[in-house]
């Protein structure tokens, strides 16, 4: 038969003659809570004889009852056990060797992770569009003046990062202008240098000279053909050219070569700057 604890339910296997016709009280294992067994009636009960149960079936209840309790309390003593080990266990371990062993993990599933082939495609695509901007760098840098040369729009994008473009081999230095009086007229003189870039001979165009106002406006202009035909790299050649009753709104000079008025800005080379002439301290040149 079968009893159930009323405090936690659980139930027992007992034999009929361990409670008897007049019941017992009885005492839980689990929950050591006592009650009052009241008799249950088996099934075939009307061909069980009326007799109380024997000492022999009561002891054997109280040994299943006291089993029962053993088991619980070997079970709750090893629950305790295992908490307090995991404790120890915790209190023990050191934070920086756990930190340390997850980032060997961290590394090894890098690792693991590198290898596969959708990362070693990455891998490579990157290093390639490494060396393709590299390669576009390098070349926009060091072949600028044949960029220009085949894009010239791309001259207005080397001035704004201020690396000039010199298309035409040549550049000017040693620019000086002077305002004098002649015959009771007054003369302007300028003077200036023509610099050879290119390693190959450069034909030497017509030299154009600006008179620029206050405003940064042209307001005269004039040419003048040097006296050499070519230059190469390093080569110079001295020019001069005059004008007789200059503007008197002029305030700066500024050399460029013939045509050059046609190309970007890029592409123009202006003379170095010099001292403002003793006469005219107000006239200074471009």
């Amino acid at each position: 038969m079968i009893i159930t604890c009323p405090h936690c339910q659980t139930k027992y296997q007992v034999a009929y003659e361990a409670i008897g016709s007049a019941g017992r009280k009885v005492q839980c294992a689990h929950c050591r809570q006592a009650w009052q067994q009241e008799p249950v009636q088996p099934e075939d009960a009307d061909q069980l004889p009326e007799t109380v149960f024997d000492a022999l079936a009561e002891d054997g209840l109280d040994e299943a009852m006291v089993e029962e309790e053993r088991a619980v309390a070997q079970e709750t003593a090893q629950s305790r056990n295992n908490d307090d080990l995991q404790r120890r266990l915790a209190a023990s371990v050191d934070p920086a060797l756990i930190r340390k062993r997850q980032k060997a993990f961290s590394r090894r599933r890098s690792a693991m992770e590198a290898e596969l082939p959708l990362a070693r495609l990455r891998r490579s695509l990157r290093v390639i569009g490494a060396l393709l901007l590299v390669g576009v760098l390098g070349t926009a840098y060091f072949g600028r003046v044949q960029v220009v040369e085949r894009f010239p729009d791309m001259a207005g994008l080397y001035a704004a990062l201020g690396l000039g473009v010199n298309v035409v081999g040549l550049d000017f230095s040693d620019l000086t202008s002077l305002r004098t009086q002649r015959d009771g007229k007054e003369v302007l003189v300028v003077s200036a240098q023509i610099v050879g870039l290119a390693r190959n001979p450069v034909a030497v165009p017509p030299v154009v000279v600006t008179l620029i106002d206050d405003k940064g406006q042209g307001i005269y202009e004039w040419s003048t053909t040097p006296s050499v035909r070519d230059l190469m790299g390093g080569e110079r050649s001295s020019f001069d050219t005059q004008l007789t009753q200059p503007p008197k709104a002029a305030a700066r000079v500024r050399l460029s070569f013939a045509g050059e008025h046609k190309k970007p800005r890029g592409g123009e080379r202006a003379a170095a700057s010099a001292p403002p002439p003793p006469a005219q301290p107000d006239f200074i040149q471009e």
